[in-house]
């Protein structure tokens, strides 16, 4: 399907969720669909930043969740933010904390998101968290 064009400029505030499988091919659904939105909604400026980060909080989820993760993306006139919901248990690690060794294969996504984004963090809840960043885009003409 194909995204219609406009030239209205979108409305300063949205949002769109997702509810994302347990499966592995889960953060590469995710990063096509924000490349889209972010494309629809004329904030393709982000639409790199904002998939490697999502893909990485999502390749996350679906390693330490057992169950079904939720993305939501939302815009105000000042911020894109997104945060991935999911029912694992505990936090995420500060970077301190979080040292891989070099030789390392994974432990890298967190700092990846805490060295891109403008804003990250962690929100818990009674079944699970969300970690979410935001990012302040330049508007696309």
């Amino acid at each position: 399907m194909r995204t219609p064009e406009t030239t209205e400029p979108p409305a300063p505030h949205w949002s769109y969720g997702f509810l994302i499988p347990h499966d592995p091919r889960a953060a590469s659904v995710v990063r096509a669909a924000l490349r889209a939105l972010l494309r629809a909604t004329r904030l393709g400026c982000v639409a790199d930043t904002v998939e490697l980060l999502a893909s990485e909080l999502v390749a996350n989820a679906y390693r330490h969740s057992p169950a079904d993760a939720y993305v939501s993306v939302e815009r105000t006139p000042q911020t894109l933010t997104v945060s991935v919901w999911d029912h694992g248990p505990g936090t995420p690690a500060s970077s301190e904390a979080r040292q891989p060794s070099d030789d390392a294969e994974s432990g890298r996504g967190l700092g990846i998101v805490e060295a891109c984004a403008d804003e990250w963090g962690v929100r818990e809840y009674p079944y699970g968290k969300a970690v979410w960043f935001s990012v302040v885009p330049k508007e696309e003409a």
